[in-house]
């Protein structure tokens, strides 16, 4: 099951511009941190700080939780906001959440990914996309522990012929590239053989190793990864563009990818949690 078929219709739409302009410039090796601001620019700062903080409080607010079938196949639980219609939709949450999300790529765009809150950020997104630990959703004070629903294709079903907990797809292996970072930890994900890859050049040999694997001439080949796109940190909020593609012969990109999402994530103590889909693509 696709993330997408279980979102609100108005989530999704494909933002082209999160793989282009201030998001993507992240994708760009990190920078180092800037010199110490003027004592007005921090204010100003912690004036963001508190209008994200509000933010969140209004997606908090508004939100519900839509649990899946429940079953022993852990489907996990879709932030839904059913206030929302189509027509409302922009002006009211998804305003809310594209404004947070501008907010947060603004202010952290320039921030090194090579910190240990960015390393655990992207270590919180392989594991997930990789089919390995949910993110927990993002709540107020005292709000339930609920894990998010598995990403793209990834996650089982039941089957009805055996009542048996499956995979949508087999998942033994996965490739995922992550930004420009160095010294970055491999999550482990039980079942599953995990090849992580690092900025350009790590993706150019991911996809040289598959078509000599396979053969660059076999018309069949097709290459499959996760991409984190993109990301950017800011204190204790973060943005994450994903990207799930499909390409024949290493050159040409194809229809038959699992699309992809861009997350916000909310940091509480030491843990990344999840605080919104902001949208998502099939």
């Amino acid at each position: 099951m696709r993330t997408a078929a279980v979102l609100r219709p108005a989530l999704l739409v494909l933002l082209v511009s999160l793989a282009g302009g201030a998001l993507a410039a992240c994708a760009r090796p990190a920078t180092q941190a800037a010199t110490a601001a003027a004592p007005g620019a921090l204010g100003e700062e912690e004036r963001a700080h508190a209008f994200a903080d509000t933010l969140r409080a209004r997606i908090l607010a508004i939100a519900a939780f839509t649990e899946l079938p429940n079953d022993s196949c852990n489907p996990g639980t879709l932030r839904t906001f059913p206030k929302d219609t189509i027509e409302a939709a922009r002006a009211g949450t998804d305003a809310i959440v594209e404004r947070l999300e501008r907010l947060i790529v603004t202010q952290g765009v320039e921030n090194s990914l090579d910190t240990p809150e960015a390393h655990e950020l992207l270590r919180t997104v392989v594991l997930w996309e990789a089919g390995g630990e949910r993110p927990r959703w993002d709540v107020g004070t005292g709000g339930p522990d609920r894990r998010a629903i598995a990403p793209g294709m990834v996650g089982e079903f039941r089957n009805p012929a055996t009542g048996k907990c499956e995979s949508y797809v087999d998942i033994d292996t996965a490739t995922v590239v992550v930004p420009q970072v160095t010294n970055f930890r491999i999550p482990e994900v039980e079942g599953v053989r995990l090849s992580l890859y690092v900025g350009e050049a790590g993706l150019k040999e991911a996809r040289d190793r598959f078509f000599a694997q396979v053969g660059a001439n076999d018309p069949n080949s097709l290459f499959t990864y996760t991409r984190l796109r993109a990301a950017v940190v800011w204190r204790d909020y973060a943005v994450v563009a994903v990207n799930r593609p499909a390409e024949s012969r290493g050159v040409r990109p194809l229809s038959t990818g699992a699309g992809g999402a861009s997350y916000l994530f909310h940091r509480v103590g030491n843990e990344w949690r999840l605080l919104a889909i902001a949208r998502s693509w099939g």
